[in-house]
């Protein structure tokens, strides 16, 4: 649809123009009639018309001075000049005025058309120049936002501190530069949940998280507000984010207020904790990051030693029903929190680490804990944890099937293998004898039998052996040497040491250093 105009004293003309222009193939709309430049004027400041047909010579204000106007003001419209004078003057003044035509009374019905066809061809042109403006404009900004989304996420995610702040290219980023006062917000959904499903926030920023569709960052500034007022605000909009259906399961970390961008590593990192000192099953609520550290509670499940075994003996199936068993007693515990569980995966993952590195001398699982501190990052209830343990320690498990030391037709042999590779563990001949499927009686004569000294005998021989070399190549109080070799009780390390070696380990390291004194001029 094109929008025109026609200006002439003479009415038979303004009818003749609109009768030839009835015919045209594009769709017109005529938003009025002028007699003279000055009403010409007016109502083209009133409708803005994208064609103005004009005659040049007309009572009060004539065609020169209107076109003169409407190109100085209005260049968008198209002129087409109707004049029954071929004076230079007027000639001059369209081309000055860069008029589409000029037309000479009388003229025909091709001649308007063809007229009307240069008007609306230059329109396209223009208006398909300026949505190339426009979009390369939006995609240019498009970029900037997107590298910007890059550029913040790096910054706040990469294992190493960046050494600079970052620095943003969009005005959507850059208005966080600015700001006085920010609060970083850690968004967790059981199911994918975008920027699409939270409400409109004014002075915010929401930026996905690049490895998981379950997280969402929210980033609220403002400049000139107080702290309080700033964090306030926060909990409230995460109480609206609540609220919504959608986001009824969502569990959200809120940082203390920052006061630059360079410290929203540690407010990403304060969301974490936040979430993490959560009850397991706890959702649909938010929780704010508080300095006081508050310590954790003795949580622990109590049959890791039996799952490494198995893994370290390659029975998957083993493992998969102990993997149930250890997120099971963290769900019947009341107080647990999903950082006690979460501390329990690091210790699990960083011995099956110690297993691989063992058995493949290669470093094959040199990358386990680091993998498991991005997945414990992003992964705020126990199914997505639970799903990461079971892959990898039955891949573990799997893994080491070839190389499982505990394949003699000899149990006993295999006991013995099992107390010399893990001594400085918590063993009982119960708990052993359990691993092994014997009855503890029966292991307690078979191990005398085999190699001629008793059970507890050996593993104490076995650990006072690491004492001797402990106390000689360090300097480590000996009640932390105890506790390392499986003694809780460091006096009845003290007993075992000196029956064993005649001395207390203080004089066994101290006897060790005299003889190992040099002589003068000597070494």
């Amino acid at each position: 649809m094109y929008t025109f105009i026609v200006v002439d004293d003479e009415p038979l003309i303004r009818k003749g123009l609109l009768k030839k222009l009835e015919t045209s193939e594009h769709s017109l709309m005529l938003l009025g009639e002028a007699d003279n430049g000055a009403d010409a004027l007016e109502l083209i400041e009133s409708s803005r018309p994208d064609i103005v047909f004009t005659d040049m010579r007309m009572p009060e204000m004539d065609g020169k001075w209107l076109i003169r106007t409407v190109g100085q003001r209005y260049p968008h419209i198209k002129l087409i000049v109707i004049s029954g004078h071929t004076d230079f003057d007027y000639m001059q003044e369209a081309i000055s005025a860069k008029v589409v035509n000029y037309l000479l009374k009388p003229f025909s019905r091709d001649e308007v058309q063809h007229a009307l066809q240069q008007a609306i061809v230059t329109l396209e042109q223009e208006r398909s120049l300026k949505q190339e403006v426009v979009q390369l404009t939006v995609e240019t900004e498009q970029m900037k936002i997107d590298a910007d989304h890059q550029a913040f996420i790096h910054y706040v995610l990469h294992s190493h501190t960046p050494a600079r702040r970052p620095l943003f290219r969009s005005r959507e980023f850059a208005a966080i530069l600015e700001a006085e006062q920010l609060v970083f917000m850690t968004i967790y959904s059981p199911e994918p949940y975008t920027a699409g499903h939270l409400p409109s926030f004014p002075q915010s920023l929401c930026i996905p998280h690049p490895q998981s569709d379950h997280l969402l960052f929210l980033l609220m500034y403002d400049q000139g507000c107080a702290v309080s007022e700033l964090q306030e605000r926060a909990i409230q909009n995460a109480g609206r984010i609540l609220a919504d259906t959608a986001a009824a399961e969502c569990c959200i970390g809120v940082s203390l207020p920052l006061s630059d961008i360079s410290d929203v590593r540690e407010a990403h990192h304060q969301t974490i904790l936040a979430l993490d000192k959560r009850s397991i099953t706890d959702f649909g609520k938010y929780y704010t990051y508080t300095v006081e550290n508050i310590p954790l509670s003795s949580l622990r499940w109590g049959r890791s030693h039996e799952l490494l075994f198995f893994m370290e003996s390659g029975s998957v199936s083993k493992v998969k029903e102990l993997v149930a068993d250890f997120f099971a007693f963290f769900i019947r515990q009341p107080d647990a929190l999903l950082s006690h569980l979460k501390e329990q995966c690091r210790e699990i993952v960083g011995e099956t680490k110690q297993l691989l590195q063992h058995y493949l001398q290669s470093g094959s699982g040199g990358n386990a804990s680091s993998s498991l501190e991005a997945v414990l990052d992003i992964s705020f209830d126990m199914e997505s944890i639970r799903h990461y343990m079971d892959k990898v320690l039955s891949g573990t498990a799997l893994l080491l099937q070839e190389y499982n030391p505990y394949r003699s037709d000899q149990v006993i042999d295999n006991v013995k293998h099992y107390i010399d590779h893990h001594y400085a563990k918590d063993l009982t001949l119960e708990w052993v004898s359990s691993l092994f499927y014997l009855n503890p009686s029966y292991l307690s004569f078979l191990f005398k039998e085999k190699h001629g000294e008793n059970f507890t005998d050996y593993i104490n021989r076995l650990r006072i052996e690491q004492a001797k070399v402990t106390l000689i190549s360090t300097d480590d109080k000996i009640y932390r040497i105890a506790k390392q070799l499986g003694y809780d009780n460091p006096k009845y390390f003290f007993r075992v040491f000196k029956k064993m070696t005649g001395l207390t380990p203080e004089e066994y390291r101290k006897q060790h250093k005299r003889n190992n004194i040099k002589e003068p001029g000597h070494g």
